[in-house]
């Protein structure tokens, strides 16, 4: 690294797979379409693949997919797949975070037929979904109906949390140091004045063509770093790195957070994934901080990732003290400390 080739794994919308060294319509065309099996045994005979970095932001994509490196044993970019599966649960992840002293909304998970308990104002949103979908504000009961209605076409759990009146809407984050320390990124703040409601919702985050058939960023207006005070920035710091920890993320990982007017922060949602596209908000907040560069944080991110695997034929040697017995036997223990 940084002067790689790509080998890409590319699921199509019928269910088959390809095989390709580039995304130009002409390689695709000629690359066969395989069952995921086929693919991978293709996979599995390339001993030059690095690492793998995941670009697949549909559910199965962000949990199952992820296993793939596992299958391969290639080092992967990110969080593996069962943590994933876990922060994709907003019920669950707020309930991680929180038992470790992090700060949630109040909250009540709905079921089909479940009574809202909570009083108005408060956000129904899929427990399981991204980029907004199904959110809807409740300020009033005669809104209790619609948003359920319109939530439970995404998914068949709920969250219903309680609103807290926005002072600031903020995104955070870690990454993993040079030293297996946590880093803060510099923090974005997005300014709500333009929108419609005090929240943001999935208009506010992607648009569509006039066919839905091409998917692009909602314009947004936002700011890295953010002017965040030294008890503020104390307070985000500490959500953000005791979240990454308690979920057990790896690499990276995001946060987004709503700051009351008080100044108290509440930890909203995980993204645990990135892109690494320009305009994708983990490599919008590195900017915020001249050491990243543009693409000399995913470089570093590959390069721990590769350094940091361990593959299947080293872990046959049991030198004394080494786990053998249990689910998940390990070569080795890592720590991780956080720092400021």
């Amino acid at each position: 690294l940084p002067e790689v080739d790509h080998v890409i794994l590319l699921a199509h919308l019928d269910g088959t797979w390809s095989v390709s060294e580039s995304l130009n319509e002409d390689c695709l065309r000629k690359a066969e379409r395989l069952s995921l099996p086929s693919a991978l045994q293709i996979l599995t005979k390339d001993s030059s693949i690095s690492c793998m970095q995941p670009h697949m932001f549909d559910y199965k994509g962000m949990v199952s997919t992820r296993n793939v490196s596992d299958l391969l044993d290639i080092p992967m970019i990110g969080s593996p797949g069962e943590v994933m599966a876990l922060t994709t649960n907003k019920w669950q992840s707020r309930a991680v975070v929180s038992s470790v002293g992090v700060p949630v909304p109040k909250a009540q998970l709905l079921r089909m037929g479940d009574e809202i308990e909570m009083p108005t104002p408060f956000i129904i949103k899929p427990c399981r979904e991204d980029n907004s979908m199904g959110v809807a504000l409740v300020q009033e009961e005669s809104e209790i109906e619609e948003a359920l209605e319109r939530a439970f076409a995404f998914d068949d759990q709920l969250l219903c949390e309680q609103f807290i009146p926005l002072g600031r809407e903020l995104r955070v984050g870690v990454v993993d140091g040079e030293n297996n320390e946590l880093e803060f990124l510099p923090i974005m703040e997005y300014f709500l004045g333009a929108n419609k409601l005090p929240i943001r919702t999935s208009e506010d985050k992607i648009s569509t063509d006039d066919q839905a058939t091409e998917l692009t960023f909602a314009p947004v207006d936002r700011k890295t770093p953010a002017d965040i005070d030294d008890e503020l920035y104390q307070k985000l710091y500490e959500l953000a790195t005791k979240s990454h920890e308690s979920l057990g993320c790896r690499h990276y990982s995001l946060y987004d957070v709503r700051v009351d007017p008080e100044g108290n922060p509440f930890f909203i949602e995980a993204s645990p994934y990135c892109s690494f596209s320009p305009k994708s908000a983990l490599v919008s907040m590195s900017r915020g901080d001249p050491k990243y560069g543009d693409t000399d944080l995913f470089y570093r991110l590959a390069r721990k990732a590769i350094a940091d695997h361990e593959p299947i034929g080293s872990r046959n040697n049991n030198p004394e003290g080494q786990q053998t017995l249990g689910m998940r036997a390990r070569p080795s223990l890592r720590t991780t400390t956080v720092s400021p």
